[in-house]
Formats: structure tokens, C-alpha cells, sequence
């Protein structure tokens, strides 16, 4: 696995076996992948092979996203006040802003593009490279 970039914060990746005491979360309960913002680092099981481990990557790579542009503040307000729209707005907002973002990210951090949900599908038919995966994967 390789390090990625989010808004300028260097976040490494390392894969570790199953029980492995970094891949327990804040709430103790034992995750496929885990992200620690402080050390911005992201976790993730050495027995996860495709589909599942591209879906576990992009999910860690979301809550990088989340940490390096700053955006749990907002969310963790709105949660608190019962604003369930602001907490809609919010996620929609992270997709909207940050969806290419994670799939580029995820795609570095695996050295190859991620496959989720027929992506896979859609960049291999895809003769421009509309994401730009093979520059930052370093391929012509």
C-alpha cells in the first residue's frame, strides 16, 4: 500500500493481520480498516482482497477526507442540535466536493484504480481518463 494525499496532509497506509490492536476503533468494537487522524494514518485488515478491500479503502480514505479539510466540526454541530437536514446537506456536500478526491486517493493508496460498486467498469471504459488515475498512479 502506498501514502496518499488530502489537502496537502500525508496519510500513510499499512495493512495488518486480523486482531491486530490498531484495527479497534474509539468504541472498542474490532473494524475491517481503521483511520487515526492524529497520526494520520489509515489501517486496514491483510486478508481484505477485491471488491471489499477497495470498499474498505475508500471508506478510510473518506474519513481522511473528513479530518485533513476540517469538515467534523460542522458535522458533530448539527448532530448535536438534532439538525438532520444540516447533517443531509453535510454528507451530500462531501460527496459532491470530495467524491473524486477519495477514489483518486484510494486508487494511489492501492496502486491501482479502485473497483466499488461497477467504478471499475466505468475507468476501464473510459479512453480519457476522466479522473486522472493514470497520472497519479504514474502511468502514461
Amino acid at each position: 500500500m502506498r501514502p496518499f494525499v488530502v489537502n496537502g496532509d500525508v496519510w500513510g497506509v499499512v495493512r495488518v493481520p486480523a486482531g491486530d490492536p490498531h484495527l479497534v476503533d474509539r468504541t472498542g468494537d474490532p473494524k475491517l480498516g481503521v483511520t487515526d487522524s492524529v497520526g494520520r494514518m489509515v489501517y486496514v485488515r491483510d486478508d481484505l482482497r477485491p471488491p471489499l478491500l477497495d470498499k474498505v479503502m475508500l471508506h478510510e480514505v473518506a474519513h481522511a477526507i473528513t479530518v485533513s479539510w476540517g469538515l467534523l466540526p460542522r458535522l458533530r454541530r448539527d448532530a448535536m442540535r438534532g439538525d438532520l437536514t444540516g447533517v443531509e446537506e453535510w454528507g451530500a456536500q462531501l460527496v459532491e466536493n470530495h467524491a473524486m478526491e477519495a477514489v483518486r486517493a484510494a486508487s494511489v493508496a492501492l496502486g491501482r484504480p479502485v473497483c466499488v460498486r461497477g467504478l471499475c467498469d466505468v475507468l476501464a471504459d473510459e479512453p480519457t481518463d476522466v479522473l486522472g488515475l493514470r497520472r497519479d498512479l504514474g502511468k502514461a
